[in-house]
């Protein structure tokens, strides 16, 4: 006798809307459980990566500084910072001042830099900066200020007959940037790097801070430690990142902590699958049988019940997608969800998910549906024919 088509056995199970809605609630439990695994680490990924590309808009790819403190640009460090593999490099003045406003003060840093070539190394749009200062987003905003306001600023004076005084000086608004950070968004501001000098009547050329652009980002730490072969001691080198260094430490761990206790989600989603596989058992193992009867051989049986098993993982894998979209580009967007990024760093957050995040957790969840079928299918083959149709039918 011929095998029976398998469409045979898909009419049997929807042919009843009971089983649909079971079925379309399994599916649904499942996406969900995946959808909460992929947010959650989709959430922690893009964490990492927006803090990340937040931090080089301050710090290029390399930072450093000299360990004595301010520096005088020398023959040697020019010339190792002219090496090849480095594209530009800029050095930097920074300090720390007071911003004064009408009732309350502001602790902010002040770096004075070389506009052309910070803005190409960071990416910060320093065009604008003339004669007056560019302040962060964050402080514009908490401030109210705009392009062409005055803001004083307090430096400690270096006069000794004025030590332990304070220097007034009003600038000007030229414009205002974005780092992505909050702190830095909330405390940075540049000015012209001469002017600084000008200002604090140091020597020219001082610097106590440097950022620097390589040629090949993937040997960001052999150009590290090429930098401090070629300059000794004298000077500290550090990735862009390495002021958040444990945090993003942390963060890698616990998406990877998170993550696998967040398989109980699935765990629970796929209780669900079994419940459904048991409703099928008790309610269709009569159509089953005869139809194993008429000549569906077992074969054909497990062939359709993996089918099965697999079209509910894909649809349901299909569905978290339409979840994940939900959640990232309306929810995160939602105007009373606010970020306290004084808290959490970031101003926002970004869902960035990669491929292997997709393979991670789409397999994870489709052994699980393997194995439910393997156990399902063995039980099943143990019911010999004969005594399947003897239980259903007495």
């Amino acid at each position: 006798m011929s095998a029976l088509p398998l469409s045979s056995l898909f009419r049997i199970i929807l042919e009843k809307k009971s089983t649909l809605r079971f079925l379309v609630g399994t599916i649904g439990s499942l996406s969900f459980s995946i959808a909460v695994i992929l947010a959650t680490i989709g959430l922690m990924d893009g964490f990492e990566i927006s803090l990340k590309k937040a931090l080089s808009h301050s710090n290029g790819d390399i930072k450093f500084r000299a360990k004595d403190g301010f520096f005088l640009p020398d023959e040697k460090l020019t010339n190792v910072l002219q090496s090849d593999f480095i594209l530009n490099y800029s050095t930097i003045l920074q300090i720390e001042t007071f911003a004064i406003g009408a009732q309350e003060s502001k602790g902010v840093l002040l770096r004075g830099i070389e506009p052309e070539s910070f803005g190409n190394i960071t990416g910060i749009k320093t065009e604008s900066l003339k004669n007056g200062i560019l302040i962060g987003k964050q402080f514009q905003k908490k401030y109210k200020l705009a392009v062409g306001d005055s803001l004083v600023l307090a430096f400690a004076s270096g006069k000794k007959q004025d030590q332990g005084s304070a220097h007034l000086q009003e600038f000007i608004i030229d414009g205002v940037v974005e780092h992505g950070i909050y702190e830095k968004d909330f405390r940075f501001m540049y000015i012209e790097k001469q002017k600084l000098i000008d200002l604090l009547a140091y020597r020219e050329a001082t610097s106590n801070f440097g950022i620097i652009k390589i040629k090949n980002f993937e040997n960001i730490n052999d150009s590290i430690e090429k930098l401090k072969y070629e300059l000794g001691d004298k000077f500290r080198f550090d990735p862009y990142w390495s002021e958040f260094e444990v945090l993003l430490e942390a963060v890698e761990i616990e998406k990877i902590s998170i993550s696998i206790v967040l398989q109980l989600i699935v765990v629970v989603a796929i209780l669900n699958v079994v419940g459904f596989i048991i409703f099928l058992s008790e309610t269709k193992a009569q159509d089953f049988f005869m139809l194993r009867a008429l000549g569906l051989s077992i074969k054909s049986f497990q062939k359709f019940w993996f089918i099965l098993l697999g079209m509910i993982w894909a649809i349901a894998c299909l569905f978290s997608k339409v979840l994940l979209y939900l959640f990232s580009e309306v929810i995160l967007e939602l105007p009373f969800i606010k970020i306290p990024g004084d808290i959490y760093v970031l101003s926002n957050l970004q869902l960035i998910l990669d491929p292997f995040d997709y393979l991670y957790v789409f397999g994870i969840s489709l052994g699980w549906i393997l194995l439910i079928g393997f156990l399902t299918m063995r039980k099943l083959k143990k019911n010999t024919l004969l005594g399947g149709l003897r239980r259903e039918f007495s």
